[in-house]
């Protein structure tokens, strides 16, 4: 399911450029409002992917510092070299600085307490102090925790984003069948069209309600009673429904930015 929701959060972010290249191509159909809007979306999921990327570069060398910690203990604790233990000591002094790198704020500081930790450690195993092996296996356990506590944070914020991710594709798509419906609707011989596309972008709404918070999904609801009523119009032939989806897609521009 996970890898389903990644390639689907890849999509969103190639149809969305598509989406652009056509809506800018397309200018004198489609209201610059909804170009812009549309704009903002790419910029949005580019964020969302970058942020999930960074926090993964960050996570793995958090995680190649505990590993380089423990194999620290091991070379002092069990193969008593204590060359080896320095070695990988700074091995995970360099993981921690990457990490460091791309963490956020409140992770820098955590990381720099560890750090300093590691490099009084690596002291007390070149002055052979007795206990080198009490601090090595107290920053080996920070390590740990810390490593664990950002994975878990990680997570979490990679399951968030996606769903806005997935959640912005699919209404992405509701758009497209939207304005498809709207050049549709331009010529009464493809009303019936217009209203096959219309029931696309209804489903799509549906669809994305899976990933959308309960508020959002709420707003939704008038859309998709706004666009019933143009399906009711087309197989009226009432000529204003062009309008009235015009008014619908200013709606699902809107939905789109929410977060």
């Amino acid at each position: 399911m996970k890898n389903k929701n990644i390639i689907i959060g890849i999509l969103a972010v190639l149809l969305v450029g598509s989406l652009v290249w056509n809506y800018t191509s397309n200018k004198t159909s489609i209201d610059d409002k909804i170009v812009n809007e549309s704009k903002n979306v790419k910029n949005s999921l580019r964020d969302l992917n970058e942020a999930i990327e960074k926090e993964a570069k960050t996570n793995y060398a958090l995680a190649n510092a505990k590993v380089a910690l423990l194999k620290s203990k091991v070379a002092l604790e069990i193969d008593k070299s204590e060359e080896k233990s320095k070695e990988e000591l700074d091995n995970a002094l360099n993981f921690l600085s990457e990490a460091k790198e791309t963490s956020d704020e409140k992770t820098k500081v955590e990381i720099e307490k560890l750090k300093t930790k590691v490099s009084n450690t690596k002291k007390k195993i070149v002055q052979k102090k007795g206990d080198a092996l009490t601090s090595l296996n107290e920053i080996v356990t920070e390590a740990k925790n810390l490593s664990e506590k950002y994975d878990e944070k990680l997570q979490a914020e990679k399951e968030k984003n996606i769903a806005i991710i997935n959640r912005k594709y699919t209404e992405l798509r509701a758009e497209e069948a939207l304005l498809r419906a709207k050049i549709a609707s331009a010529a009464e011989k493809t009303y019936a069209q217009a209203e096959a596309y219309l029931d696309e972008a209804n489903e799509w709404y549906i669809r994305s309600k899976e990933y959308g918070t309960q508020e959002i999904n709420l707003k939704k609801k008038p859309i998709q009673k706004d666009i019933e009523k143009a399906q009711a119009n087309l197989k009226k032939k009432r000529k204003e429904v062009r309008n009235e989806i015009a008014d619908i897609l200013l709606k699902a521009s809107e939905i789109i930015r929410e977060e």
